[in-house]
């Protein structure tokens, strides 16, 4: 919490941003891994979590905008492919 403290000064646009990190195939289809970050106003990575399919990046990105949302988050970017 001591690094995100630092940034309480901020012009407070920060954004989360999911990334796929791999494919798992399973024998009813296939689902993605991801990490979400959440960026500050520059750009920076302040936190970031792991997430398994869609279900779970929803559920991972409505808590880190709980977690965050003192700092302004303007926008959320899912990659998709």
């Amino acid at each position: 919490m001591k690094n995100v403290l630092n940034y309480k000064d901020s012009s407070m646009s920060w954004k989360i941003v999911s990334k796929i990190t791999d494919t798992y195939d399973f024998s009813d289809g296939a689902q993605h891994g991801y990490i979400i970050y959440v960026q500050d106003d520059a750009g920076r990575n302040i936190t970031a979590k792991e997430a398994y399919g869609i279900a779970d990046r929803t559920k991972v990105t409505k808590e880190l905008i709980n977690e965050y949302q003192d700092y302004g988050i303007v926008k959320i970017e899912h990659e998709d492919h």
